[in-house]
């Protein structure tokens, strides 16, 4: 058996097996994470508006994404290899919701930012209104920036009855690799990071701040912002620092391939090295599904509050099932 032949076969595999578990895992990760930031006690806070716009992308893009990945590559059903107008919707909606789940990580990221910081006036400017406002405009930005997808996408054959839906070849080419690179890639991993160590910044810095006491006649009044995070506040913050590590180890392998086609695409390649650089782009476009899935499990992991929360669902349906049944 041949590497390109031996590739392709664990390529398929892992779609094939490993996918459909995935989409299960994922889905269910997505839904519990939704019913939880749905309650009273978390759906008013900014930050968690933007954590269930981003686990209702993670739902839609199991089934928009993976799940036409998991029939073209593991079954062999690709409509959108032989359709070209499926084939550019199909390619337009993931780079869309893609764009999408990276913005709304960022604003949850500054959100903490401002939340944390040590000054009044920068916190109250994390806002719902604010927030929302942000998150429509961010969406029909990115919808009209990536309308190039449903007009440059072609169906190309990298080996022997072995088609595509890819970018088209030459210029559009190199437009997408540093577009992968750099929107995909380094921009939001950057901007990331960036909020992420200004928000433990800020939580270190309020940490050593004691608040100032002033005594009054009938009695103490507390002056400035108390010396501590709520506990609310401190489990979205942990809960996003994870989400972010999840986000880099999980995104950043695809766009680093993607560099690698763009760097060597004036070589001479052979059909055999051509569906191996496809196929390992295929792996890394499975891991990048992988993030999407784990948000969940992560969270009960390091949030009290989280699986405090999840835990009183699952009482509270018990006991709906008694009452039900009784």
């Amino acid at each position: 058996m041949s590497a390109t032949t031996a590739l392709l076969s664990i390529q398929q595999n892992v779609y094939a097996i490993a996918g459909p578990i995935l989409i299960g895992i994922g889905s269910i990760s997505c839904i519990l994470n939704l019913m939880v930031f749905s309650k009273s006690t978390l759906r008013k806070n900014p930050c968690t508006i933007c954590l269930i716009a981003v686990n209702l992308i993670n739902f839609v893009n199991f089934y928009l994404g993976l799940f036409l990945a998991v029939l073209a590559t593991g079954y062999n059903i690709d409509p959108s290899s032989t359709n070209i107008y499926f084939c550019r919707f199909h390619f337009y909606i993931a780079v869309v919701l893609g764009c999408f789940q990276s913005s709304f990580i960022i604003l949850a990221s500054i959100d903490r930012t401002l939340i944390t910081s040590p000054d009044a006036v920068t916190r109250q400017r994390s806002t719902r209104r604010m927030i929302i406002i942000s998150m429509i405009g961010i969406s029909l930005f990115w919808m009209i920036f990536q309308s190039h997808a449903l007009i440059l996408t072609e169906i190309l054959q990298f080996g022997p009855g072995y088609f595509v839906c890819y970018y088209q070849p030459g210029i559009y080419t190199v437009f997408m690799s540093y577009h992968a690179f750099i929107v995909n890639g380094i921009l939001p991993t950057l901007l990331m990071i960036i909020f992420g160590c200004l928000t433990v910044k800020n939580i270190r810095t309020v940490s050593r701040v004691r608040p100032e006491i002033k005594s009054m006649d009938t009695g103490n009044m507390m002056i400035g912002r108390p010396a501590t995070l709520r506990s609310k506040d401190q489990q979205l913050v942990r809960m996003l620092l994870v989400n972010i590590i999840a986000f880099f180890i999980c995104k950043f392998p695809s766009t680093l391939i993607l560099i690698y086609q763009h760097i060597t695409q004036y070589d001479e390649k052979t059909s055999d090295r051509q569906v191996i650089e496809q196929s390992v782009l295929q792996l890394a476009f499975f891991l990048y599904y992988i993030d999407n899935g784990i948000d969940c499990y992560t969270n009960i992991l390091v949030s009290k509050t989280f699986r405090t929360e999840l835990k009183r669902i699952f009482v509270d349906a018990y006991h709906t099932y008694i009452r039900h049944r009784n």
